[in-house]
């Protein structure tokens, strides 16, 4: 049901201004007769290009009406209405030669069928083209990856239009004061089919954005996308943080390195993750003191968020090159110590053990230390 949403589009902004407008010309070029012939193409014309324009901007994770531009009103840059009417036209008229060796219930029933793809057709265009939507495999493929959407496509499409053909009928005959009389009723009635069509673009186009994963679309705005794009953006920093930090550090400016790395987790809204990409790209270097120095403040965090797996895998590493690593709390190498032991490796908890006492003044961890030492030799 989260697509619902979507019919609230059509009654904001650009969109419900060129609702009322439009529906005021058409209706003037009804009582126009003849004359009025070209006013109500054009209308029509504007009106169901905007449709499609309204439904890609939904599609792409625009929840706002887009407003009508002169590009809109250009034939050559929205052919997609003429190519839906050409559908239409073509699959009736085929349908019509069927009609004297199937009968006419056959073709009635073919027909609605056809009327009921017609969604698809239309989100077919939108996500691969008009060639596409030609294929009734490709077609029938969406109704079954999104079923329950496609079913309150149809139910609102069908809802919509029943509301258009009785809603007029319960109000009374009235005429607005202008010097042109415009049926009230009339009026309403043109406003609510263009609504329950624009209404239907942007249905459609929701379905689309939030049924992508199931349908294979990549709208252009999207969760994904912009997440995406500020990992990139975030990569992009890093990458230039760690050419800082190697350039003062490879020049023996330690400290200068240090507080570059300070000041960057201060300010960051991300400090732990930061903290843990600086290590692991310090931990590529081959001077690892950096990478020791990172490991040190890396360890407690983790053991403090319950990523124990996590910082017995850094401890691991840091011993690796060089045994004489341990973290700066006696209380965190005696955490990561019960770890390795109950992990079963011994190694691992043996070589943080090593200098126990030498490196931490903490009675009370040493005393537990020796305790853990003569678990290890049994």
């Amino acid at each position: 049901m989260e697509t619902l949403k979507y019919l609230l589009i059509p009654l904001r902004g650009a969109a419900l201004v060129l609702i009322v407008v439009f529906s005021l010309l058409l209706l003037l070029a009804a009582q126009g007769g003849l004359l009025g012939v070209p006013l109500a193409l054009l209308v029509l014309s504007w009106f169901s290009k905007y449709g499609f324009v309204l439904l890609d901007k939904v599609a792409d994770g625009v929840n706002e009406p887009p407003v009508l531009a002169i590009e809109m009103l250009n034939p050559a840059n929205e052919s997609r209405p003429l190519g839906l009417l050409a559908i239409v036209g073509l699959f009736y008229v085929i349908t019509g030669l069927l009609q004297s060796t199937l009968g006419h219930e056959a073709v009635t029933a073919i027909r609605a069928l056809g009327l009921l793809l017609l969604p698809a057709i239309i989100m077919m265009q939108v996500m691969e083209g008009f060639f596409d939507s030609l294929n009734p495999i490709s077609l029938l493929q969406i109704v079954v990856r999104v079923p329950d959407s496609y079913a309150l496509i149809l139910a609102l499409l069908g809802g919509a239009w029943w509301l258009a053909s009785a809603l007029v009928t319960w109000l009374p005959e009235a005429e607005l004061p202008f010097s042109i009389a415009i049926p009230f009723a009339d009026v309403l009635r043109v406003a609510i089919l263009m609504y329950a069509w624009l209404a239907s673009f942007a249905m459609i186009g929701g379905v689309l954005y939030v049924r992508r994963a199931e349908l294979g679309f990549e709208p252009a705005h999207t969760p994904e996308r912009a997440a995406e794009k500020a990992e990139r953006e975030r990569q992009r920093e890093i990458d230039l943080l760690i050419d800082r930090i190697f350039a003062e550090w490879r020049g023996g400016a330690y400290g200068n390195a240090w507080r570059t790395i300070e000041r960057h987790l201060a300010g960051s809204a991300r400090p732990g993750d930061e903290l843990q990409m600086l290590f692991q790209r310090a931990s590529q270097w081959p001077d690892q003191r950096l990478a020791h120095r990172l490991a040190q403040e890396l360890i407690p965090q983790l053991l403090a968020a319950r990523r124990t797996g996590d910082a017995l895998k850094v401890a691991r590493s840091q011993l690796k090159s060089d045994v004489s690593f341990r973290p700066i709390k006696s209380e965190d190498t005696i955490k990561l110590i019960e770890l390795a032991r109950d992990g079963g490796d011994r190694q691992t908890a043996r070589m943080l053990l090593a200098g126990f006492a030498e490196r931490y003044e903490d009675d009370v961890a040493r005393r537990i230390a020796g305790q853990l030492a003569q678990q290890l030799e049994r």
